[in-house]
């Protein structure tokens, strides 16, 4: 049962992954955060950290979400491996704010949170594919 085919699931689980994975990129190599010469270096340190580890889990959500599969419980659960790995980045950074001393953007910032309506859409629309996809594997034959 080679079902390496992308699905719309498949596409809903995918989509979001490369999102957070390149928006990391794109909003936080900037003058807000890696570029911001305000920011002590052990900041950017983290940051770069919490950059690329973004992008691995991505990647590895993004394989597991392609990968063929032998059987439909093999892919149910690379499925279910996908959608936890790709939730865990937003999870994190929904989570970050409960730290203390942090705040969704800096002072002189224009931000006002918008990470947390991002974070939580791509959580929502990883988990709605995986459910999409395993009710459509529900009615797909065995060989």
């Amino acid at each position: 049962m080679a079902m390496a085919s992308l699905t719309p699931g498949g596409i809903l689980m995918l989509l979001p992954n490369l999102a957070y994975s390149i928006g990391a990129f794109v909003y936080d190599y900037s003058d807000t955060h890696i570029l911001n010469p305000r920011w002590p270096p052990h900041a950017k340190f983290h940051n770069g950290q919490t950059m690329s580890l973004g992008a691995m889990q991505a990647a590895l959500s993004i394989y597991l979400i392609l990968r063929p599969a032998a059987n439909k419980t093999e892919k149910t659960d690379s499925l279910w491996l996908a959608a936890l790995v790709g939730s865990l980045y937003c999870a994190a950074g929904l989570s970050a704010i409960l730290y203390p001393g942090t705040q969704w953007a800096d002072p002189e910032s224009a931000g006002n949170g918008d990470q947390k309506f991002i974070f939580g859409g791509c959580i929502v629309a990883i988990w709605a594919g995986f459910w999409f996809e395993t009710r459509r594997l529900q009615h797909v034959k065995q060989a």
